[in-house]
């Protein structure tokens, strides 16, 4: 049986490791436990305001409208 592996840097602590060309994990066994205890992206709130684009965005067309910045 043949195991072909890559040699690839840790985007968490920047350490050497051998990858199975199969997966595609890009942290090691230590980094990859510790972000274990992170939450999932989509489950984390949003904290804080939108800013409304509504306003803005009429405030724009109105002035290319009247000849834009001069």
């Amino acid at each position: 049986m043949e195991l072909r592996v890559q040699l690839k840097v840790c985007e968490g602590c920047g350490c050497l490791w051998y990858r199975a060309q199969s997966n595609d994990g890009v942290y090691c066994h230590a980094c990859k436990s510790k972000l274990r205890e992170f939450p999932a992206p989509e489950s984390r709130k949003r904290r804080g305001r939108r800013p409304a684009r509504g306003p803005a965005l009429r405030a724009w067309v109105t002035a290319e409208e009247a000849g834009g910045a001069r």
